[in-house]
């Protein structure tokens, strides 16, 4: 079968394994920084909670 692919074939070949290449490396970094947004949103939103509830536990409701 390989013994019947022309150079053609091969450079057609060569061009699809590297643009495929490239299409995983550019997929695999922005999944990476779409990941590193959601963490850093999810450590916001916890110290924001962990804030309110250090604000509410100092100044309870109803005065004093």
């Amino acid at each position: 079968m390989f013994d019947e692919w022309t150079a053609s074939t091969w450079l057609i070949l060569l061009v699809d394994v590297i643009a495929i290449m490239i299409v995983v490396v550019f997929l695999k970094r922005k999944i990476q920084h779409k990941l590193q947004e959601v963490e850093a949103r999810q450590a916001h939103k916890r110290l924001q909670r962990k804030q309110t509830r250090t604000s509410t536990e100092e100044d309870p409701p109803g005065g004093a």
